[in-house]
């Protein structure tokens, strides 16, 4: 039975058998950073500190080489094993700043090591986000529309001009899907569904005025407003018990699902991505209403009960007010506020879609391969 919702708590690598190089960084990772003394395990353990290092360089360059044109998860050259093995390693470096020191002390959360594995990590994937994003728009200052108004329309005009917004996924769940592959659907997304309350929490740090106003009705909403029983993890949580479901365990969980969760993390939590991070929450909000129609749709067709699916119903028709409060409030006054900030905001935007994308692909394909 699942037991929380909480986006960083899924079951990462809870006695995972190392199978490969790559698998058994992430594997290490987690063990060391659950070390209560970290600096001296690292001085016993003599050059194992530069041996993970290199071993996260070398992954991250397997997994997003630079010399290659970026494509969509089913590009023949994508190493799938060496992105699995990266971004298993950075969702256990991002738990780090979002969870409770509850089963574990989280005491090296800003350690040096975890700081380096990071960077390691992060950025041949973030160089890969964002030339993606780049490539699909032109994002320079120069280029982007510098009137709020103009602006917000180019946002939504980009989201829905964005092959996710129509993505064959939504018709396969709405009108073919079996009961079975629905169900292994929302498995699929228990992964990236649960916390969007805590990247709200996390996104609203340093704003003022409009921006602020907005994204705490935003977070007010995703309370339930102050009821305990219409909190928007705890419906999604009454979808997977009613459904009997549970969580994957981390071997389940391609890089395309994780790299969903990872964007969203990656955006929300340094402060340098803050303006990604209305980017990013703002795509959530945009395109949300089309796929949770077409999701709940397909959950009625197969005779689930209207009652389980209710966090799909509820954000149909919710994230549409959430989506024109996120351009008119948060949009267009922080662009009022500050002109720079349009570039963050539409490679958040961009970055979110993509990935978005990758999953969505990953989804259609892996659900049509498996019989009823």
């Amino acid at each position: 039975m699942l037991k929380t919702i909480e986006l960083p708590s899924i079951a990462l690598l809870p006695g995972f058998t190392p199978t490969s190089a790559e698998d058994d960084l992430a594997a290490t990772i987690r063990t060391l950073l659950e070390e209560p003394d970290l600096d001296r395990t690292l001085e016993r353990e003599l050059g194992l500190e530069e041996k993970l290092i290199h071993s996260a360089r070398a992954t991250a360059r397997k997994a997003y080489p630079r010399e290659r044109t970026t494509d969509r998860q089913n590009a023949p050259w994508i190493d799938h094993d060496a992105r699995d093995a990266l971004h298993r390693a950075l969702t256990i470096l991002y738990q780090q700043h979002v969870r409770l020191p509850v089963d574990s002390t989280l005491a090296n959360q800003l350690h040096p090591f975890s700081v380096r594995l990071l960077r390691e990590l992060e950025r041949p994937w973030e160089e890969d986000v964002l030339r993606r994003a780049h490539n699909n728009a032109d994002l320079h200052e120069a280029a982007l529309p510098m009137d709020p108004d103009e602006f917000a329309a180019w946002f939504k005009s980009t989201a829905f001009a964005h092959p996710l917004y129509e993505h064959e996924l939504y018709t396969f769940l709405a009108s073919d899907a079996t009961r079975a592959q629905l169900e292994w659907f929302f498995r699929m997304e228990c992964a990236g569904e649960a916390a969007f309350d805590d990247l709200v929490a996390m996104g609203q740090v340093g704003t003022r005025g409009a921006v602020k106003m907005e994204m705490a009705s935003n977070y007010w909403d995703e309370m339930g407003k102050g009821r305990a029983h219409a909190v928007h993890t705890h419906l999604f949580h009454r979808l997977i018990e009613g459904l009997s479901l549970e969580a994957p365990p981390a071997s389940e969980l391609p890089w395309q699902v994780l790299a969903g969760v990872n964007v969203m993390l990656w955006s929300c939590i340094p402060r340098r991505n803050a303006f990604r991070a209305q980017g990013t929450l703002g795509a959530v909000e945009l395109l949300a209403p089309q796929r949770c129609t077409r999701v709940a749709h397909g959950a009625r067709r197969v005779g689930i009960k209207k009652k389980t699916v209710v966090y799909y119903t509820a954000h149909a028709i919710i994230d549409i007010g959430h989506a024109e409060g996120w351009l008119e409030n948060v949009v267009k006054p922080q662009v009022e506020n500050y002109a720079p900030s349009r570039v963050g905001i539409a490679e958040g935007l961009l970055a979110r879609a993509d990935a978005s994308l990758d999953y969505f692909d990953y989804c259609l394909a892996t659900a049509r391969s498996f019989a009823a």
